[in-house]
């Protein structure tokens, strides 16, 4: 048994090493007016919303930033996650629906590293969260539950729209975004939690997955190629499992997981 687990144990780690998969990031390198990725989604109206992904925030540049914003032809400003970055401080981040912002809350440390980030909103009492690696930093109710977010919008990776789909200005984002998907319905924590451990989203109430041909790319972002930066799926010693280990091991070395 314990030559067997040796095996299995060596044999784990090539499959972690060789099973990472690959994804898209789009990199925001400093401050722009004109770096951004639009998607190429028909929304309809959501009564609930989701939208998680994996940030890295430039550790030089400093401020107020839009992560993402979502507009309408009657609201431009229909629903943003907003950062906020203070030198020598945490990334604080905040929500703002139908042209009412929450509070800035901390999130994580602002240290160039990736970070998994969801946030959530519903129509039913204005209820708001904000997930920072599986941990709520934030979250409370009536922030402006007078309506479902609007239909027909557009949205938008990296940029501030003051008007429907254009006059971005100063507070652009400034670092790199990947992996960003989107419900129609609020995801509870252990959804969340076992996403960023399996590194795939999950699939009820799924109205966006992240792909390059899903969304228009404005030539001077930088596109990159990219290990997911997710924990991933590990692969759990069990004695009374053993067969079933061997088997997903070795799927994984040969590409099937």
């Amino acid at each position: 048994w314990i030559f067997l687990l040796l095996m299995l144990f060596l044999m784990s780690i090539n499959a972690i090493k060789y099973c990472s998969p690959k994804t898209l990031a789009l990199d925001f390198c400093g401050r722009s007016n004109s770096k951004h990725a639009r998607l190429l989604h028909k929304f309809p109206p959501m009564g609930s919303v989701t939208v998680c992904t994996q940030l890295r925030f430039d550790s030089e540049t400093f401020g107020l930033s839009t992560v993402f914003s979502y507009s309408i032809q009657s609201c431009a400003n229909e629903f943003q996650l907003r950062a906020q970055v203070i030198r020598g401080k945490s990334v604080h981040l905040a929500l703002l629906v139908h042209g009412t912002q929450g509070p800035y809350k901390k999130a994580f440390d602002h240290d160039d590293s990736w970070h998994y980030v969801c946030v959530s909103w519903s129509h039913n009492g204005g209820h708001w969260a904000i997930y920072a690696h599986d941990y709520v930093v934030g979250q409370g109710d009536g922030l402006n539950s007078t309506d479902s977010i609007g239909p027909d919008g557009l949205f938008i990776i990296g940029q501030e729209q003051e008007t429907f789909g254009g006059s971005f200005k100063s507070e652009s984002f400034s670092g790199s975004v990947t992996e960003l998907h989107i419900w129609d319905r609020v995801l509870d924590s252990s959804e969340i939690f076992t996403m960023e451990k399996k590194c795939s989203p999950v699939s009820s109430g799924l109205v966006f997955k992240w792909s390059e041909a899903a969304m228009e790319i404005e030539n001077s972002l930088t596109k990159l190629v990219t290990e997911r930066p997710c924990q991933g799926t590990l692969i759990k010693v069990q004695l009374g499992n053993t067969e079933r280990l061997m088997v997903e091991t070795l799927a994984c070395l040969h590409g099937q997981v």
